[in-house]
């Protein structure tokens, strides 16, 4: 088998259509492309894309014959709906404000806006692609605030780094505080958000909980 030579600047040429491409058919060819270029065996690189050797040979053959943008031209381009990069970005923007429910939702949404139709299995391939995920929402009692949580996380550590100086007098620190269980509050309802990202969902307190007192030492947990 003929081998992979690149030049110095392919590589990173390879890379940047790579990060760039929507299309999972071209990302899966020019991953092929460097991997076999950087010494990896063909059997290794078909079984991590999940493609048989005669297809890997195949996309090899294209490159070495008639270069890097004939591998990157797919024969068959598929829904002419397919979004440029600046209603993707758009898209995302809007997946990210956690208003779509559902893939239908969003599908509907692309065809008002843009005009481009996908089907059901479609768009839920696009969004995979751009970075879009299912996401169940993280619930938290209507009174409680993120930032003073994140001010006494920080207040507690300087704390304990001020008792680890030489000479500071020992102290224990117990934190008191009521816990109020809230029956059903994980019933919250998920949404599509970005890779990473999170979906904070306020929930009241009801009056289906069980009210606790306790106290805990940051320092031993006790």
């Amino acid at each position: 088998m003929k081998p992979i030579v690149l030049t110095a600047e392919q590589p990173q040429d390879i890379e940047r259509r790579r990060k760039a491409t929507l299309d999972r058919r071209v990302y899966q060819r020019l991953t092929a492309l460097l991997a076999v270029a950087a010494g990896r065996t063909r059997e290794d690189v078909a079984a991590l894309l999940g493609v048989s050797l005669t297809q890997l040979s195949e996309w090899l053959r294209i490159f070495r014959t008639d270069g890097l943008e004939a591998l990157c031209t797919l024969p068959n381009q598929g829904d002419p709906g397919n979004l440029t990069p600046a209603p993707v970005d758009q898209l995302k923007a809007q997946a990210g404000t956690g208003c779509f429910r559902n893939a239908e939702q969003i599908r509907h949404w692309v065809e008002t806006t843009f005009g481009a139709r996908y089907s059901a299995t479609g768009v839920k391939d696009l969004l995979k692609r751009i970075g879009v995920t299912y996401h169940k929402g993280s619930g938290f009692l209507w009174k409680a605030d993120p930032d003073e949580h994140r001010a006494f996380v920080k207040r507690v550590a300087r704390h304990q780094r001020e008792a680890e100086r030489p000479g500071a007098p020992w102290t224990r620190r117990d934190c008191v505080a009521a816990c109020h269980p809230v029956w059903g509050l994980d019933l919250v309802f998920s949404c599509w958000l970005l890779v990473g990202q999170r979906s904070l969902v306020g929930m009241g307190s009801g009056r289906k909980r069980l009210n606790l007192l306790g106290a805990s030492c940051p320092d031993d947990y006790g």
